[in-house]
């Protein structure tokens, strides 16, 4: 019987594959080509991955916010803007575009790469859905799977960053093989030295895609650190010290080297578009934080707007400001006045169901789409978040508070260890979303919230597939018993 229901989450699997495989293609790399206007960021990525704009002098207003650009050009690997594993993705699918053409990089092979690993995600899921003791219901629970992930994780707000040179696809990819290798290891009698292999590798992925991440590398360490006893043998055991090393050193040197032309603006960002934006009272949080009065005209600004009192490269700012008031005073600032903090996260709140920013166009200039037009092409999931899910604090607080108490049920009620490791690495997932919520508005204040706040909306997204998998699998459980199964 075991082998029979193995053999249907199989099948399932497959059928779950083509389909999204299908889905995606369909959705973003037939013409029209969907992918995602650059904001600016795509220069930290590119030139040290080999990849340039195809026309230099194209106007600012086409080149960035209004248009994606499927085409582009090789370049020389130049220095980067900062340190991540994803230049190294990027890297890759240009190699893997110079078999074909040796002339233009086509952003659609990006897009076959995060396609690809999100395909392997949607197998490792459903070929390790939960077994029910009929074959039937199996195959059913296997498919409600599937199709819950590929409508959540297939939607056209999440395809259209495959095909851009953002570090959230890397996240989202890596977060998803996160829980569904950390599954395959719990489900199997003796978990493989690859799945853990491929769990390190995506936990890693996440850490490293964006500065902002890295804190959660430790996080994932400790999670491999519960993983050690899962097998007796000492490879086992060299393996998992091996990926609690590499994810605390790796969280590390993300914070360590981050260049400074990106502290020195995520500090302004949290200063005068964080704390001091809608200040009660600007000059005395000011004197608090020790900022001379003489740039209380900055507040409210962002660090990327033109015409301020004093400009952003002003090197008395950097010496008098931006080297003198770091992220843990910030930290601290709020530790102090909670209430300012919690209205910070309200503002987080009502920006936070958004899965992709609404200004980037989706679509090449030719296609004569107007500027920073959109594709809706399935896009149930991510409207119904953005426009009838609640926005409020109070509703994210009481989901969280709801989906942890549930983990913590199931975790006591686990038989083994290894039974265990499901819910902790869904609670590590929950703690993610919960760190992702609050740390963008210490590290970058109220700047760019909505895309900020992708990974959180990645996790958020996953707990609530989680929900839904887990009711169906009650569901079946209840007719299996009633029936006398």
């Amino acid at each position: 019987m075991l082998r029979n229901h193995r053999d249907v989450r199989k099948s399932i699997a497959w059928l779950g594959v083509i389909a999204a495989g299908g889905l995606i293609i369909y959705l973003i790399m037939i013409p029209p080509v969907i992918g995602m206007a650059d904001n600016g960021d795509f220069n930290r990525v590119i030139g040290i991955s080999g990849i340039a704009p195809l026309d230099k002098n194209e106007p600012y207003d086409e080149r960035y916010f209004a248009y994606s650009h499927t085409i582009w050009a090789y370049g020389g690997y130049t220095h980067g803007g900062y340190v991540s594993t994803h230049v190294l993705l990027v890297a890759v699918s240009g190699w893997i575009s110079r078999i074909f053409s040796w002339h233009h990089y086509d952003i659609r092979f990006i897009g076959a790469c995060y396609t690809a690993l999100l395909l392997l995600a949607i197998a490792l899921f459903v070929r390790h859905s939960p077994l029910l003791s009929s074959r039937k219901l199996t195959a059913f629970l296997a498919a409600f799977t599937a199709a819950a992930i590929v409508w959540v994780f297939g939607d056209i707000g999440y395809a259209a960053y495959f095909q851009s040179f953002f570090g959230e696809p890397y996240a989202l990819i890596g977060m998803l093989l996160t829980a569904a290798s950390a599954i395959a290891l719990a489900s199997a009698d003796m978990p493989s030295r690859r799945m853990l292999a491929l769990f390190i590798g995506a936990t890693l992925a996440v850490a490293t895609a964006k500065i902002q991440n890295a804190p959660l590398g430790f996080a994932f360490a400790l999670l491999v650190w519960r993983m050690m006893p899962l097998r007796p043998d000492r490879s086992w055991r060299r393996q998992t010290i091996t990926g609690i090393c590499l994810l605390t050193a790796c969280a590390a040197i993300m914070l360590v080297f981050a260049p400074d032309r990106l502290v020195h603006a995520n500090r302004y960002q949290t200063i005068f578009y964080g704390v001091l934006k809608d200040s009660p009272d600007v000059a005395k949080d000011m004197q608090e934080l020790g900022i001379p009065e003489k740039y209380e005209g900055l507040a409210g600004t962002n660090y990327y707007e033109t015409g301020t009192v004093i400009p952003q490269s002003n090197p008395a700012l950097r010496r008098e400001v931006l080297d003198q008031v770091e992220h843990k005073d910030i930290a601290l600032f709020y530790l102090k006045h909670p209430d300012r903090f919690v209205d910070k996260l309200r503002k987080a709140a009502a920006a936070g169901a958004s899965i992709r920013p609404y200004y980037l166009g989706n679509y090449e200039m030719q296609e004569g789409k107007p500027p920073r037009a959109l594709s809706y092409q399935f896009s149930s999931w991510s409207q119904w978040k953005a426009h009838q899910m609640p926005h409020s604090l109070t509703w994210f607080a009481s989901i969280y508070a709801l989906y942890i108490a549930g983990l913590a049920i199931w975790r006591m009620r686990a038989p083994s260890r290894r039974a265990r490791l499901v819910p902790e690495t869904l609670a590590v997932v929950a703690l993610s979303g919960a760190f992702a919520f609050a740390i963008p508005l210490i590290g970058d204040g109220e700047a760019d919230l909505g895309k900020h706040l992708f990974m959180f909306n990645v996790c958020f997204d996953m707990m609530v597939v989680s929900v839904l998998v887990g009711a169906c699998y009650g569901i079946m459980r209840m007719l299996t018993i009633r029936n006398g199964e």
